[in-house]
């Protein structure tokens, strides 16, 4: 649901800046799904291993 938030909003944002969308977007997009990803991934673990540990 994030990535295609900001699949959406990012190509919106480039184009209010008067850039070209088509070159910048997919670039942010996928780095922008990546951290969001790799954020949920670590707090999901941190938090689950309170309950291990």
């Amino acid at each position: 649901m994030i990535s295609s938030i900001t699949g959406v909003l990012v190509p919106l944002l480039i184009n209010k800046i008067k850039l070209d969308p088509a070159l910048a977007s997919p670039i942010l997009v996928s780095t922008m799904a990546d951290s969001l990803g790799y954020l949920v991934y670590l707090g999901l673990a941190s938090a689950l291993l309170t309950y291990v540990v």
